[in-house]
């Protein structure tokens, strides 16, 4: 006789559980859902159902990849980011929940016909957010790596998010008819310490990128040169966020203070970690079309 839903799903979540997986019901639900393609409240009314064996055979295959500590994003193959699913893969950058804090300040910062910037862009998320939930006149996304700024393009086509892409270092890439009109600056940039590598989860230092996780030796690296990127970019009263680490947030809005941003400030995510930190050039800030 085939298990139930009911059977599999305390199964999957206790092997998760066990693998130290940090939500494992959460999880094992997910996945159910995906091998039998039902929305979640499908898994208690119809509990009694019983799993097919191809189901069977596939969720056996995908618990395995999440018990090795592969993210449920990777596993699964999309992740929702605020309204939008997106794409993701090896090699790029996982995009997580707190990331949509900084895409609802840019979108809120975001004025109608105006110009919003994102380097590190990995899956094309915080720019796609922008471009879909605020009105901007430009959109422009870059990433170093290859397979990022296929990624984001595809994620552009597939959400209908009019974003110009473009694979290089930082603002390198960008047209310099650009320069100093700027409205927003946005980036979710490498924070990670060389020393702090040894800290994070199984589920980043495993498989997100290298290159999108450490920032060098004080973990300031890109953020100074994205701070410092602002001031010329930017037209007067733009504004440029950056997600940081939580006990850097506090120096990285400093610093971008020291060199001549106004009104810097920090923003905390839902758990009341210090997530954003923003400043803007000074001058008259443009209307904002998001909400």
């Amino acid at each position: 006789m085939s298990p139930t839903v009911r059977d599999v799903r305390a199964r999957t979540a206790a092997t998760l559980a066990a693998a130290g997986v940090p939500s494992p019901t959460v999880d094992a639900d997910a996945l159910l859902c995906a091998v039998l393609d039902w929305r979640g409240s499908e898994l208690a009314t119809r509990a009694d159902a019983a799993l097919p064996a191809p189901a069977t055979e596939r969720l056996g295959e995908l618990v395995d990849r999440r018990a090795a500590r592969e993210p449920l994003q990777l596993v699964l193959g999309t992740t929702g980011f605020r309204h939008v699913d997106l794409m993701v893969g090896p090699g790029v950058f996982v995009p997580r929940p707190e990331t949509e804090i900084l895409a609802g300040e840019a979108i809120a910062r975001t004025p109608e016909g105006g110009v919003v910037v994102e380097p590190c862009t990995g899956t094309g998320a915080v720019a796609i957010a922008v471009a879909t939930e605020a009105r901007p006149g430009e959109v422009h996304a870059t990433d170093r790596e290859a397979a990022a700024v296929d990624l984001a393009r595809h994620n552009a086509r597939r959400c209908g998010a009019a974003v110009s892409v473009a694979r290089g270092d930082l603002l390198d890439p960008l047209p310099l008819r650009l320069c100093g009109s700027v409205d927003v600056l946005v980036a979710n940039p490498p924070y990670v310490a060389e020393g702090e590598t040894g800290q994070l989860p199984p589920e980043v230092a495993g498989w997100d990128p290298r290159s999108a996780l450490v920032a060098g030796p004080t973990g300031h690296e890109v953020s100074d040169r994205l701070l410092a990127l602002a001031g010329e970019w930017l037209t007067p009263g733009g504004w440029v966020l950056l997600e940081v680490a939580e006990h850097r947030a506090a120096q990285t809005a400093a610093r971008a203070e020291r060199i001549g941003l106004v009104e810097a400030d920090v923003v905390r995510d839902l758990a009341g970690r210090d997530r954003v930190v923003l400043a803007r050039r000074s001058g008259p800030a443009r209307v904002a079309s998001g909400a």
